[in-house]
């Protein structure tokens, strides 16, 4: 069993219909994070806290009580830690005991703070930890440790920058790192410590539900993560870098909210193969390209019920990007304003499957006419996919899609979205596979079913222009 579980406007002007794709300006800040390594920390496998090594703060409740969490003026504390030197010399720190942080007080993230294999960090619901700019705070939780963070929907556990303005990249993120497969051992950003990848299908990391992540770097990182963790109903915004990473791992998700990322809304990535439904991606106006809402490179996840809103289709990005034989199967999606809904790269899988879904808005749909006759790789018209054709497999009959008005209300308003069709979404809908995990009652195309659809209400999910 795992540690834990848990019981996203855009409105177009006009309908830009298909046409002829232009390049815009703009290079790719896209890359793949991993490599491969033999070092690192150990690895290990989570215990149960350890109280004498790092003790709960004796003023926090033992269980989470509303009265108890709601104080004015919290008291300001720094999450207790240990020093650390890391390999190349550098200067960390670490929690190598396990440890509670309460909701009666605020929690201040100073340093890179390494979670050590054997030690579970507990948040409590209502808890914010207010990352440190000034020393580039960030979280890693490392293989064989274990992070529970159990908020609840209108009492979220909420990761945030320390500064009165906070802006995108004030701090690292949270990383999550653990021992599922495709079982290579790799490390995550290229940084010796922080090793990922092992043999468990069902490795426990913890759990995450109602939390919320603002003004990172990179929002949250999943890296060989396994089936065992639990991540469900959780809101990355600000991101300076992809709201979601998913590299490697079988990690299943649940209702996953992108606001404003600056590259990818959801990355995946390094042989992922797990389950992902209901993922809401709202996309800001940028000047870069080459910025997705799904990116899948290499891996072959499941995903149901997806709704990705851009709101910038004259630059290069992309609703839906599958490269390097992707295995993705998608269903039940709606993709609308951007550049282009669909591009395939590199070699194809025959296992590429989309199907049930609306591609919509975007100034080429379903993608761009790719053509032998264009020879310079960065215009959208080049053939970067080995001449298999977007437009006619997305257009097979069989495949149930379309590129017809969803009549999603307001995707893109940035305060209060209401990405939700006027009415369900029924017609040629899939049904989501009974596996155990998937809502089987999720019938229908997009993330939201209609207005009545409230599973992003709540204090959890936050919009906003800052």
């Amino acid at each position: 069993m795992s540690r834990a579980s848990s019981t996203l406007a855009f409105v177009v002007a006009s309908l830009l219909g298909t046409g002829a794709c232009a390049a815009p300006s703009g290079t790719s800040t896209d890359t793949l994070r991993t490599s491969t390594d033999t070092g690192g920390p150990a690895k290990g496998s989570a215990s149960s806290p350890d109280m004498s090594a790092q003790p709960t703060p004796s003023n926090e409740p033992s269980s989470v009580d509303v009265d108890a969490c709601n104080v004015p003026n919290k008291e300001r504390k720094v999450v207790p830690t240990t020093d650390l030197l890391l390999a190349d010399g550098s200067a960390a720190k670490e929690i190598a005991g396990s440890l509670t942080l309460g909701c009666t007080s605020d929690w201040t993230l100073s340093g890179r703070i390494f979670v050590r294999a054997g030690a579970t960090l507990t948040i409590q619901a209502g808890t914010t930890i207010r990352a440190e700019k000034a020393s580039n705070a960030g979280l890693v939780v490392l293989p064989g440790a274990a992070i529970v963070a159990a908020g609840e929907k209108d009492r979220p556990i909420v990761f945030t920058s320390d500064q009165a303005a906070p802006l995108a990249g004030d701090w690292r993120g949270l990383i999550i790192l653990g021992n599922a497969p495709p079982g290579v051992s790799a490390v995550f950003a290229a940084d010796a410590a922080m090793p990922f990848g092992g043999a468990n299908v069902d490795d426990d990391s913890g759990a995450l539900s109602f939390v919320r992540i603002e003004y990172g770097t990179l929002g949250l990182v999943l890296a060989g993560v396994g089936r065992q963790t639990t991540v469900d109903s959780v809101q990355v915004r600000k991101a300076n870098d992809n709201c979601f990473t998913i590299a490697g791992g079988t990690v299943d998700a649940k209702h996953l909210v992108c606001q404003y990322p600056a590259d990818e809304s959801f990355e995946i990535s390094g042989g992922y193969t797990g389950r992902l439904q209901y993922l809401f991606g709202q996309k800001m106006p940028d000047t870069g390209a080459d910025h997705n809402g799904v990116l899948v490179d290499a891996s072959s996840p499941k995903i149901y019920n997806a709704t990705l809103c851009g709101d910038s289709p004259t630059l290069q990005n992309y609703g839906i990007v599958a490269r390097n034989g992707a295995a993705l199967t998608m269903e039940n999606a709606v993709v609308v304003g951007w550049f282009s809904g669909l591009d395939v790269r590199a070699a194809v899988s025959p296992n590429l499957d989309i199907r049930s879904t609306v591609l919509w808005g975007n100034a080429a749909n379903p993608a761009c006419v790719e053509t032998a006759a264009v020879t310079d790789p960065a215009s959208p018209l080049f053939n970067d996919d080995l001449g298999f054709d977007e437009v006619a497999w997305f257009r097979t009959a069989t495949r149930k899609n379309t590129e017809a008005n969803p009549g999603l209300v307001a995707c893109s308003d940035p305060t209060a979205p209401r990405p939700y069709p006027a009415s369900a979404l029924t017609a040629n809908a899939a049904t989501p596979p009974a596996d155990g995990f998937f809502d089987t009652t999720a019938a229908f195309v997009g993330a939201f079913r209609d207005a009545n659809d409230a599973w992003m209400s709540g204090a959890w999910a936050r919009f906003d222009v800052q």
